[in-house]
């Protein structure tokens, strides 16, 4: 009876995503997707200033959002942070693959939406924040790689120090630049910060 009862148990399979390969396959053609879709919604390469740079520490109108990194990439990290502890809550049985391809295709998504008219016109001028007209590609791309180094670091931190992280970053960027998750949220839902 047992055995009768064990044969139509489904069995396990294992993931697609289980694979390291496939995993980074997919996270590439995602990327190149998301590419793909900046360049249809005529966002540059580059800044269109000209300079190609690793960090843009200073927050300036017309290079804010077009190098590889700004203070802005700290809220990726963030992202990246989040998505780990709440796809992991959410789907505790997925391998780490598939939670990363999710992370991956999540910050393409935010990166799609982020450079449409709509949001660029509400990111554009925030009291207090830095002036904001879209990302480069570049930028797009290298908030991309932070969302998944906040993942990578959110997989091997306990939680404490993943929320105590989250923290420090947030308060850094609104230290920085003035803007931030906190200080952003407070901004969309009209309070006067």
């Amino acid at each position: 009876m047992t055995g009768a009862s064990h044969a139509l148990q489904p069995t396990p399979r294992g993931s697609l995503f289980s694979s390291v390969t496939a995993s980074v396959a997919a996270s590439l053609l995602i990327v190149i997707a998301m590419i793909v879709w900046l360049r249809l919604a005529g966002r540059s390469w580059v800044c269109p200033c000209g300079v190609v740079k690793l960090w843009q520490g200073a927050p300036a109108p017309g290079r804010n959002s077009q190098q590889f990194a700004d203070w802005y990439s700290a809220l990726h990290v963030i992202f990246g942070l989040a998505l780990y502890t709440f796809v992991t809550w959410m789907r505790p049985g997925w391998p780490t693959g598939q939670r990363a391809v999710t992370a991956v295709a999540s910050s393409a998504v935010w990166e799609a939406m982020e450079n449409t008219p709509l949001l660029i016109h509400m990111f554009a001028a925030p009291a207090g924040g830095a002036a904001y007209a879209g990302d480069s590609i570049l930028n797009s791309l290298g908030d991309t790689v932070f969302v998944v180094l906040g993942f990578a670091l959110a997989a091997r931190l306990p939680l404490w120090a993943t929320l105590t992280l989250a923290l420090a970053l947030d308060a850094a960027v609104e230290i920085a630049v003035g803007d931030g998750f906190v200080l952003g949220t407070l901004r969309l839902l009209g309070a006067p910060v």
